[in-house]
């Protein structure tokens, strides 16, 4: 053997004595990290998450046949939630007859928690429209929204504050403005705005308050399925973190409607051109029939002769 194939060999010795000096301080230095740090099977959401109402059974069948919606892994015991699903078995049971009681984000790992049963007839809310109407969803600020105590199967009323150009509104007869000083009749005159403020409609049944759906007399619930155990902590169901109790934020101020065709297009009209408020009204209520206010009754009386007198 010449010398320098002695000294290629000594070279490859060297370098593989090298390396596996490297891989063992490596697998040293992750044996010291792990060191007493159990690890535990961990079930997660799989591409694009679970939606809320989501059945167990078809997850459980999907994972039976190797689907994506749910994969299994393992985790830190210390970093997996204290009711996570840690096993096969318990998958089944935990899923088996029951749905999704919120949205699981994609790769949250899935807990007892985010399960519930269903305890009413669930129907879709279309179902509950009376014929020839339509449901239509608004949204109004806490304030202007009588402070989210309206309720699904409440009625309520809606105010509307616009402006509106004199030249614009629908009067017979209705004067015409004199030009300003020192403008022509043929000059163009200045656009005046009347800033008015009436019930543009009355007793609207609300179907449902935010995802609170209204409760039919036979019991039957319609749309969405009833929530179940809901902790009373006000912990989240699908994520298992703490968040607002109900006391703390208040009901929705997003209510979905039965109204009528015209109704519907009148709705959007008042928010799209207005300014919305509502008013929540018993159940004995009567829809009345109002003048509106302008800044010259505004105070009950002339305007200008209050002010300036006769």
């Amino acid at each position: 053997m010449g010398r320098r194939a002695i000294v290629l060999l000594v070279a490859l010795v060297l370098a593989g004595l090298a390396a596996w000096a490297v891989w063992n301080f490596m697998q040293n230095v992750r044996e010291d990290a792990t060191a007493g740090q159990e690890q535990v099977t961990v079930f997660r959401a799989g591409l694009g998450g679970i939606a809320e109402g989501t059945e167990g059974d078809i997850l459980i069948s999907d994972f039976n046949s190797n689907g994506t919606l749910i994969s299994e892994g393992v985790d830190q015991l210390e970093d997996t939630p204290p009711d996570a699903i840690q096993s096969e078995d318990e998958l089944r049971t935990i899923l088996t007859g029951k749905v999704a009681a919120g949205p699981i984000s994609e790769n949250g790992i899935l807990t007892r928690g985010q399960w519930t049963e269903v305890t009413v007839d669930v129907r879709p809310l279309a179902e509950s429209i009376g014929s020839g109407n339509q449901a239509i969803t608004i949204s109004t600020s806490d304030v202007q929204g009588v402070n989210g105590f309206v309720e699904a199967g409440d009625r309520i009323n809606m105010i509307i504050t616009l402006d509106i150009e004199f030249d614009q509104i629908p009067i017979e007869g209705a004067p015409t403005l004199p030009p300003a000083e020192g403008e022509t009749p043929e000059e163009e005159a200045e656009t005046v705005v009347v800033t008015y403020t009436r019930y543009v409609l009355q007793g609207l049944n609300v179907l449902a308050a935010g995802r609170d759906i209204r409760v039919e007399e036979d019991g039957d619930q319609t749309g969405e399925i009833d929530a179940g155990d809901t902790p009373p902590t006000g912990e989240d169901p699908a994520t298992g973190t703490e968040g607002e109790t109900e006391e703390e934020s208040g009901n929705s101020t997003v209510f979905t409607l039965e109204v009528t065709p015209d109704q519907a297009e009148r709705i959007v009209y008042a928010f799209e051109n207005g300014s919305i408020w509502l008013t929540l009204v018993p159940e004995d209520f009567v829809e009345v029939e109002t003048d509106g206010v302008t800044i010259d009754n505004l105070f009950g009386g002339d305007l200008e002769d209050a002010i300036f007198g006769e």
